[in-house]
């Protein structure tokens, strides 16, 4: 388990629907502005997936 699922973990649910809800936003935002201008660092949107990924993983093993 990676550190950062294991942080996660540890986290309330409110707290990870918050950081959800957040990487969401932030998300939307990178992939707008990828699709219009060139960026920097071509690996932040995936990394941003997979940090989604493992937020919403953390929350379902909370909820289950």
């Amino acid at each position: 388990m990676s550190t950062y699922m294991k942080e996660m973990s540890q986290k309330t649910v409110q707290e990870l629907e918050k950081a959800i809800a957040d990487l969401r936003l932030e998300l939307a935002k990178l992939v707008v502005e990828a699709s219009v201008s060139q960026q920097k660092n071509t690996n932040t949107v995936p990394n941003k997936r997979k940090q989604l990924a493992v937020l919403l993983t953390a929350l379902a093993q909370k909820k289950s």
